[in-house]
This record gives C-alpha cells, sequence and structure tokens, in this order.
C-alpha cells in the first residue's frame, strides 16, 4: 500500500473529500475515474484521492504524466489473494484520508471497493458500472448484497443500465451519465476526401473485442480494389493478437494489416485517418468512437449496447456512422466500403458525428453529471 509524493489536502471547510478506487491497468475505466479526479482537484469544492488496484505494471505513461503535472493524490493497493487482503489495505486507507464520497470504479473492483467503504461507514458510496459485464455467479450474489447499502449506481450508457435492471445488482439509485472526453485534444478539420483511405482499430486485443470480423472484411475490401491499410492500436492479450497475425498470414493479407502496439498519441493520428472501426461483442461506452467523432472521422461499429448509444445509423436525418450486425463481415465490408468510397455520404455522417460528439459526450457534461449526483446524495443525507 503505497501513495506518491503528492499528497496536498485542501484545508478549506467544506471542502468534499472524495476517493475514486479504480484498476491500476489503464482500462477506460481507469481513464475515466481519472479524468474525473483531475477535473474535481482542479477546482475548489472537492479533494479527490485516486487509488489504484495494482495489475503488476506501470500506469501508461500518458496518465501518470497527467498525475503528476496536476500533483493529484494517487494511492495503490496490491492486487492480492485471497482478496480480503486488498479489501483489507484499502479499509486502511479510507481510515485515514476520512472521505465523505467513495467511487468504485469497474469490474470487480467494485465490488472489493464497495466493502472497504462499508466496512469503514463512508456515507456515500456509488458504485460505477462501466461495462456489460458477464458476472461469475458468486460475484453476482456479492453485488446484490451490496446494493442495498450502495447509493447510486452510475452506468454509463443506456445498455449498461438495462444489464443493471435485469441483474437486480443497482444500487438506491440508478441512473446514466455518458462518459466524456476532452474534446479540445481533437482537431478535425481535414476533410475525408484529403484523408489516407485508411482504416484504425483504437482498441486492446481482448475476448471482448472482435478483430478477426474486421481483418476478414479488410480482406474483401482489398479483393474490390482498397489500397489502405488497416491498423490495430492497443496492447491487451497476447495470445489474441497472435491469433490475428496468424488470421492475417493465412488469408493473404501481409502488408496490409499493421499493428501498432499501445499507441500513445492517438488525438494526433486520429485527424490522418478517413475511417476508425470497432468491432466488438460487448461495449460499455467506446470512447474511441467519440474521439474519432470528434476529430471528424467516419465510423463503422458493430450494433452492439453501448455503441448504439453513440452510433446512429438508422434514421435519415441523424446518421452519424455505419453499424454492422457483430460478427458479420460481409455487413463490415460494406459498410467499410461506403465509408472510404461515398465522399458526399461519409463526410456528411462525419459532420453529424462531430456535432453529436460536442453535443452529448464532452468532459464538462461527464463531471457536471458526477458532482450534481454528489450534491443530491449530500442533500438527502442532511435531510
Amino acid at each position: 500500500m503505497e501513495g506518491n509524493d503528492h499528497k496536498e489536502d485542501k484545508k478549506q471547510e467544506g471542502v468534499i473529500r472524495v476517493i475514486h478506487f479504480v484498476t491500476g491497468g489503464g482500462s477506460g475505466a481507469t481513464r475515466v475515474a481519472l479524468d474525473l479526479a483531475l477535473a474535481q482537484h482542479r477546482g475548489p469544492r472537492f479533494q479527490p484521492y485516486l487509488i489504484l488496484r495494482s495489475k503488476g505494471k506501470p500506469l501508461p505513461e500518458v496518465m501518470q504524466e497527467q498525475i503528476d503535472q496536476a500533483k493529484l493524490p494517487v494511492y495503490w493497493v496490491e492486487n492480492l489473494w485471497p482478496r480480503f487482503r486488498s479489501v483489507r489495505q484499502l479499509s486502511a486507507l479510507c481510515a485515514t484520508l476520512q472521505p465523505t464520497v467513495f467511487f468504485a470504479h469497474g469490474y470487480s473492483e467494485h465490488l472489493w471497493g464497495r466493502q472497504a467503504a462499508l466496512a469503514k461507514n463512508i456515507p456515500i458510496i456509488i458504485h460505477v458500472e462501466h461495462n456489460l459485464e458477464h458476472y461469475l455467479p458468486w460475484r453476482l450474489l456479492s453485488a446484490r448484497r451490496l446494493s442495498p447499502y450502495t447509493h447510486a449506481t452510475v452506468c454509463v450508457s443506456k445498455a449498461v443500465m438495462e444489464r443493471m435492471q435485469h441483474l437486480r445488482v443497482g444500487g438506491r439509485r440508478l441512473l446514466v451519465v455518458h462518459n466524456g472526453v476532452d474534446l479540445a485534444l481533437f482537431n478535425g478539420h481535414t476533410p475525408l476526401s484529403q484523408r489516407r483511405p485508411d482504416i484504425l482499430m483504437p482498441a486492446r486485443f481482448a475476448r471482448q473485442k472482435d478483430q478477426p470480423t474486421l481483418i476478414r472484411a479488410a480482406k474483401r475490401l482489398v479483393e474490390r480494389g482498397w489500397t489502405g491499410q488497416l491498423l490495430f492500436a492497443g496492447g491487451g492479450k497476447l495470445r489474441h493478437r497472435r491469433y490475428c497475425e496468424r488470421l492475417v498470414s493465412a488469408i493473404g493479407l501481409r502488408g496490409r494489416v499493421d499493428f501498432l502496439g499501445q499507441v500513445d498519441n492517438l488525438p494526433q493520428r486520429l485527424p490522418d485517418c478517413r475511417v476508425v472501426a470497432l468491432a466488438t461483442w460487448r461495449e460499455g461506452l467506446p470512447l474511441v468512437l467519440i474521439e474519432a467523432m470528434a476529430a471528424g472521422c467516419a465510423v463503422v461499429a458493430s450494433a452492439v449496447g453501448g455503441v448504439t448509444d453513440v452510433v446512429h445509423s438508422d434514421n435519415l436525418n441523424e446518421e452519424n456512422g455505419w453499424l454492422f450486425e457483430p460478427g458479420n463481415e460481409i455487413q463490415a465490408e460494406e459498410a467499410l466500403w461506403q465509408a472510404l468510397n461515398n465522399d458526399t455520404e461519409a463526410q456528411k455522417r462525419a459532420n453529424r458525428g462531430q456535432r453529436d460528439a460536442h453535443l452529448s459526450f464532452s468532459m464538462n457534461q461527464m463531471v457536471e453529471g458526477y458532482n450534481n449526483l454528489i450534491d443530491s446524495l449530500l442533500a438527502v443525507k442532511q435531510n
């Protein structure tokens, strides 16, 4: 159990102490928790602390730089087994930091986090569900036991909220707060017709993602005359990446697919890329698609819950991208072909996507949603 050297508490009376507990693996949940903590740290009302469960590797360099520049207080707990040992470390931190509000982000951290917060009688406990998770039976039981003591469950999309309702694991209050991105980082002024005809999929290699369908769709595109590159940006499980590399070789796509590994300069890459694709089996709310829209890219994605909160392709006045059935390489090929070759329609949808990113998925909107929730829960406590 350790912290950084930046424990600069705000001493003013009335400052609200907030803990954000999340995995230290650098996932989307980590990023959202960090963004919230940084935003609260910049203002006068909150004293946030970020607590990370160790995954045996450091945070991505970009995240660590943000923490260092902001002097955000960060602590780590070990990834111990049996799990009560991690809970005990976290409980000790809660006793030291004495927060008023405890956010438990992501599966399965939200289980261990809420157990620790409950043990120390933290006044407000909030569970944040970031994905469409497959709960193991004993974790489902644990989540249901914690629900009555959870003051609110924040779901990052409508699909996630429906999943929580179906599983009966939501807190006393259940609501949707969409994730947001720092839109100022993304420049989308280059017309699609002037961009390279490349397809970029920024996602980790994991069972949840579906890079193989995109590879097979790319093979069909090449046969139709497509001249661009398929780019995979992301780390993840080595065995899933190796499978994709073997598939590329087996179907004769060597030289047309690039495995870039972990990419830290995505905001700089997106404005040069015509199409951003996300082939996936399930999503909470895909930040990469919001970023792609903000950068003016054409987006193509699997029609799964979470994605459909962002991408719309069935309303003539609201289409902002293309969707295809999960795992359907033929539909994926056709959607990608349209995004690559139909300049007028692709630009129209990209413009709508850029508008929607600014209207519905800004960082300010996300932070405001969480802070308003804190205020409403505090008001209930005081009455």
